[in-house]
């Protein structure tokens, strides 16, 4: 029984490190390569494969390719983006496919095994910025996260305890 029990949460632990990307796409990606590292410069890390994330800014179709603009949030479990305001800036990344802009919809979150192909210098509202480039090796888009208590039934809308009203009974 005992001995169950440890396998099962030897198993559990292990899941929590799994990323969401298989093994074989993984191989010579330098995780210690962050966006911040890549925009110090970028010319310096051309052809390195590298692991971001981040939610879509846009997504542009073209002729040939699709570009998706990213800005970018830091790694958390399974190589998802965490959910923070954090950021070390904005990142282009280019599929060779036709990525339909309803499906990689501004505010979704992504993970994204690619090489760096360099850097492009686009404006921001008024302002440059130099933007790194990534061709996608492999792209993960993450569920959109659900609302499991829609407004009419939030918990405190019944005060948490099923009745309404609580602790006014009349």
């Amino acid at each position: 029984m005992r001995r169950g029990a440890l396998v099962l949460l030897g198993v559990v632990l292990l899941t929590g490190c799994v990323s969401a990307f298989p093994a074989e796409k993984l191989v010579g990606v330098d995780r210690s390569i962050t966006l911040g590292v890549l925009r110090s410069d970028p010319d310096r890390f051309r052809q390195a494969r590298v692991l971001l994330a981040g939610e879509i800014i846009q997504t542009r179709p073209r002729p040939g390719n699709t570009e998706i603009e990213v800005i970018s949030r830091p790694l958390g479990d399974g190589d998802a983006p965490r959910f923070t305001d954090t950021s070390d800036g904005r990142f282009l990344l280019t599929a060779p496919d036709f990525l339909d802009p309803a499906i990689y919809a501004t505010g979704r979150r992504l993970s994204v095994v690619g090489t760096v192909t360099g850097s492009e210098e686009r404006p921001v509202g008024d302002l440059p910025y130099r933007y790194v480039t990534v061709a996608i090796d492999q792209l993960y888009l993450w569920p959109r996260p659900v609302n499991a208590y829609p407004y009419p039934y939030y918990p405190y809308y019944y005060g948490g305890f099923g009745r309404p009203y609580w602790p006014y009974y009349w």
